[in-house]
């Protein structure tokens, strides 16, 4: 069988939708409310699971692409 690359395209279409529902006008506080909660909550989890993950060479270069692309803002 193999590995098979997991396809998180379905996961951001979904925080695309939590954040669009979050933006929109038509939405109360409440609706946006709980919308972004979730997108915290989610922040929350991942950022605990990440730290749980080994580390691998070379991933100095992401922090600092990161970096690089804050200060082109």
């Amino acid at each position: 069988m193999g590995f098979k690359q997991p396809n998180l395209a379905q996961a951001r279409l979904e925080i695309d939708k939590c954040l669009s529902e979050i933006h929109s006008p038509y939405n109360d506080g409440r609706t946006q409310m709980s919308c972004k909660h979730e997108l915290y909550m989610l922040k929350y989890w991942l950022e605990v699971e990440y730290k749980k993950l080994p580390t691998f060479a070379g991933e100095e270069t992401w922090e600092q692409n990161k970096i690089i692309e804050i200060l082109k803002q």
